[in-house]
């Protein structure tokens, strides 16, 4: 059906456009990839559905509205190009976004992240904000109009002008409920937009307000069995603060959406602008970790396993060399030490990274805050995943077979054990089968201990010991020691590394001024401030001689 459709598609628009293969199909028309081929470039082309064909009036008054979506020149806003108006077919290409809608984004990967919503919001709001400065009203944001291009993460809205079209067209003519229905989709449809009353940008900002709660929940946040029941809700239901469904929600922004969703236009956000500011606000007031300090934390992340396994490795030797073998303590002491040498050894680069990381300008509590925000990043990220209901049920039934595994493995070796035969003092013949089976065992238990020790949703043990070592007493003691003897000039070098904390506080830190004697560079920096000086002079030199060269000369 697809098939015989792009080839009828392809005989309506004759040879301006080469049409590929269809991209999707929703209750505003199919849309399909194609390529110009006057311009060679790929693009979107949308082919409304046929009621609009067949309706003189509903034909001008979808191309008034598509003309003025045409002019809109916004990079979060997909373009229109032009409309194709033939007897038989209504369409209009667009841009071709290499990328997928948030509704796909959310069902392939589950929620998204804070940063990313916070990111998302943003463009979506200030492509409103421009539309709405232009005295359009889209109608109709939900997450299958918001496409995210797959090479920047940038969030486009995509059917200006279309949805206003329909929804005026829906007293027109009986037979465009059904489009109309489909169109205002219920899920995401203001209370005024329900009844019928009069929108403006407000109704946008709702809708917008319940794609955010999509985006960090993986679920539409209003629903029912009929579309009655979801435009009733719509009309009396309060949602719940979305930080009580999804605990790693920063206050700020659970409380932009809130106000994003009061019921009565008035309480909620005058403007597209005034939610990008209050967004922007929670993204201003996140944790900022500076790369040295990320960089830190990797290490003292790395040294604990050492150590672990040093100790066990410790124990191990004594064990086998004194006990098993009933060799002389000194024996097991000359292989122990060069265990204990590499763990000294790790201690020291630990130490030496401790050291550069306040050579450059943090504080102790710069790098205790860097980690203490480092290890929230960890939680957040674990309550994203276990706010997506299919990921929590897919690891229920994987424990349940981690679970079915242990006894199964049991069995297994038993079996195996009963197949071998005894051939001599300590010796065994071991058949295939036997072999196959113990080899089995092995792997299920091995697979089933790391499953059911190793959750994604809960914290490690790795993370525990993280936290309570370097965050921890000792954690604190190191870096102070570290901190203690530092020249005090050299500790204060990079006074922007220093402020650890808002982006807010970093870009309300001047920049000193190089010209006053008090506020010189470091040493370091003087050969290259002296290397650009003599660069620049350099340059200035060659304008000077090549403006006063013959035209002629090279």
């Amino acid at each position: 059906m697809t098939a015989s459709a792009i080839e009828t598609l392809r005989k309506q628009l004759g040879d301006r456009y080469a049409v590929e293969r269809q991209l999707g199909r929703g209750g505003m028309g199919a849309v399909y990839l194609a390529r110009d081929r006057q311009l060679d470039r790929l693009l979107a082309i949308k082919v409304l559905p046929e009621e609009f064909a067949t309706q003189r009036d509903l034909r001008e008054r979808f191309l008034r509205e598509t003309r003025t979506a045409a002019g809109f020149s916004h990079p979060n806003i997909v373009p229109v190009f032009a409309v194709e108006d033939r007897e038989d077919v209504l369409a209009m290409t667009m841009g071709y976004v290499e990328g997928e809608s948030l509704a796909e984004r959310v069902s392939r990967t589950g929620p998204l992240t804070i940063r990313e919503t916070v990111r998302l919001l943003d463009d979506v709001g200030y492509a409103l904000a421009y539309a709405h400065g232009r005295d359009v009203v889209h109608r109709d944001i939900k997450p299958d109009n918001i496409m995210i291009e797959r090479a920047t993460g940038r969030a486009l809205v995509m059917d200006f002008g279309i949805s206003r079209v329909i929804s005026s067209a829906i007293s027109v003519d009986t037979a465009l409920t059904r489009v109309g229905e489909v169109v205002g989709t219920p899920e995401y449809m203001s209370p005024e937009q329900a009844s019928g009353d009069a929108v403006d940008g407000r109704s946008d900002l709702y809708a917008l307000g319940l794609v955010a709660w999509f985006a960090l929940i993986g679920k539409a946040a209003v629903s029912g069995t009929s579309t009655q029941q979801v435009l009733v809700k719509q009309l009396t239901e309060t949602l719940p603060l979305i930080s009580t469904v999804r605990a790693d929600v920063p206050s700020a922004l659970a409380e932009a959406i809130a106000r994003c969703l009061r019921k009565a236009p008035s309480e909620r956000f005058e403007t597209a602008e005034s939610f990008v500011e209050s967004v922007d606000a929670v993204r201003q007031g996140e944790p900022e970790v500076p790369v040295p300090i990320r960089l830190f934390a990797q290490e003292l992340a790395a040294v604990g396993p050492t150590l672990l396994v040093g100790a066990l490795a410790t124990w191990l030797i004594w064990i086998f060399i004194v006990r098993v073998q009933g060799w002389h303590p000194f024996d097991a002491l000359s292989q122990i030490m060069i265990v204990l040498a590499i763990m000294a050894s790790r201690l020291l680069h630990v130490w030496q990274a401790t050291r550069r990381v306040m050579l450059m300008g943090f504080s102790v509590d710069d790098v205790r805050r860097g980690l203490a925000a480092l290890m929230d990043e960890r939680r957040a990220g674990r309550a994203m995943l276990r706010a997506d209901a299919a990921l929590v049920r897919r690891r229920r039934i994987i424990v349940v077979a981690a679970i079915a595994a242990l006894p199964l493995a049991f069995v297994m070796a038993r079996i195996a054990t009963g197949m071998r035969t005894q051939i001599g003092p300590n010796a065994w013949h071991v058949p295939p089968l036997a072999m196959g089976l113990y080899v089995l065992r092995s792997i299920l238990l091995g697979v089933g201990i790391v499953t059911l020790v190793r959750s994604p949703l809960r914290m490690p043990l790795g993370e525990r010991l993280f936290r309570w070592t370097w965050l921890g007493g000792l954690g604190r003691s190191m870096l102070r020691r570290a901190h203690d003897g530092l020249d005090t000039t050299a500790a204060t070098r990079s006074g922007t590394h220093s402020a650890l904390g808002t982006k807010a506080v970093t870009a309300a830190t001047p920049m000193p001024s190089l010209t006053q004697e008090s506020s010189r560079p470091s040493v370091g920096l003087a050969p290259q401030l002296d290397a650009l000086t003599a660069r620049v002079e350099q340059l200035e030199r060659w304008r000077e001689s090549a403006r006063d060269a013959p035209v002629g000369d090279s």
